[in-house]
């Protein structure tokens, strides 16, 4: 799965460079202001975004 993160800070919108493919909790850095951000993925968003068959779900369902 990959993901899009907004910045609650400043809105930016960004793509999470690597592929998810285990619930759990990471940081990154926001482009446009360098704040960090917690992103939390759940087992449920993983499931989801397999079951809607997007490529980069099955990749990392794959992998």
């Amino acid at each position: 799965m990959r993901a899009i993160v907004t910045c609650e800070c400043c809105g930016y919108r960004q793509t999470v460079a690597r592929a998810i493919d285990r619930p759990g909790t990471f940081h990154l850095v926001c482009h446009e202001c360098e704040r960090s951000l917690r992103v939390d993925v759940s087992d449920e968003e993983l499931s989801a975004a397999r079951s809607a068959g997007s490529p980069s779900a099955d990749r990392a369902a794959a992998a």
